[in-house]
């Protein structure tokens, strides 16, 4: 136990001389709403935490009610845990994310693959300890034929041929990228049980962009921000009925940006398990909101049936920016499968 704790703190005393080290850095990232679908986006650290098998797809379309080419994201992950059968409390974790972003007149494209490796090791029967390396590689693209200026309108009709007297950059570039996460459960009781008394929370701290790749398709210095983020979920069983609190609270800081969003679901268990034939899948549905502070109001619903969950959101635009918007945001779809199935009786996957 004691080569536990020590292991743990080396590895959380590192976290924070990096944190401390990287508060100052030089562009905004993705960011999808449920977040609780896009673990590795959040914190490498989530590779392998909470299901020994996992692969998710993401789809964001954002502000189209300005633009029919406005924001478009897809992502595709997964990761899975290794060696957690011969070490039994302890175990290396894998993973891997590839996104793809688009937006504008001008296709402005950034394209990312990341891998993502880590340690998790069970410090009691209550309480996990993990942390995760990230490294991965991104590329970005413009189609500057397609953007269009105020000097190119002659007499108030558009000219393709008359010169728009801006400078013009490079059309595409890559860079490397680097990053780090920590993360703590906390597990008791049963979730899919007559007593329903189930607590987890979950708490992680990670970093993005620790190297400031150039981030510019012109000759400057502009960077990427080192990006650095905190969140801390959790699932509270009401006990002896179908119904679970799953609140929930995420920070992002990017330079001179920040991104606070608090939230809850309501969890209920719509059918058990057949525990014989296993012809009855498990099923529940959870329903909430989240707010992004100043930004957006979030509803979002998720059915989970044996190890798959589909989710459904829909960022409801508050502020200023809904003068144009009519309050429209961004619609989201996921499909998670993970393994173990959660709905199995002392199943070794949580409610993530």
């Amino acid at each position: 136990m004691k080569k536990y704790f020590t292991s743990g703190a080396i590895l959380f005393s590192a976290f924070c001389f990096v944190t401390l080290s990287a508060v100052k850095g030089f562009g905004q990232d993705i960011h999808f709403s449920q977040y609780n679908l896009t673990p590795l986006v959040i914190n490498p650290a989530q590779a392998g935490a909470y299901k020994s098998v996992e692969a998710i797809v993401n789809y964001k379309s954002q502000w189209t009610s300005i633009s029919p080419n406005a924001y478009k994201t897809v992502m595709l992950s997964g990761d899975m845990r290794l060696m957690q059968k011969k070490w039994k409390t302890s175990w290396l974790a894998a993973g891997i994310s590839l996104f793809s972003d688009k937006a504008g007149d001008g296709n402005m494209k950034t394209t990312q693959a990341n891998l993502a490796f880590g340690y998790h090791t069970q410090l009691n029967d209550k309480n996990t300890f993990g942390g995760a390396l990230l490294a991965g590689y991104a590329g970005r693209s413009i189609d500057y034929t397609k953007l269009t200026w105020d000097e190119q309108y002659v007499n108030g009709a558009y000219d393709p041929n008359a010169q728009s007297n801006e400078p013009v950059g490079i059309n595409k570039f890559g860079y490397p990228d680097f990053g780090l996460g920590i993360l703590y459960q906390f597990n008791k009781g049963q979730m899919y049980s007559t007593a329903n008394d189930m607590v987890m929370i979950h708490a992680g701290l990670s970093l993005f962009h620790l190297n400031k790749p150039k981030y510019s398709f012109y000759s400057t210095d502009e960077k990427l921000y080192t990006k650095m983020l905190g969140h801390v979920d959790a699932l509270i069983g009401v006990k002896n009925t179908n119904l679970a609190f799953v609140p929930g609270f995420l920070f992002m800081g990017q330079g001179p940006s920040s991104e606070i969003l608090p939230g809850c679901y309501f969890r209920y268990m719509l059918r058990e398990e057949s525990k014989f034939t296993g012809y009855v899948k498990g099923a529940s549905i959870m329903v909430g909101t989240h707010l992004r502070l100043k930004d957006a109001f979030i509803p979002s619903v998720q059915l989970e049936i044996a190890e798959y969950t589909l989710g459904i959101s829909y960022d409801m635009n508050v502020s200023g920016l809904k003068s144009a918007t009519s309050g429209k945001g961004g619609f989201e779809i996921s499909l998670r499968y993970g393994n173990p199935n959660p709905f199995l009786y002392k199943s070794a996957a949580s409610f993530q």
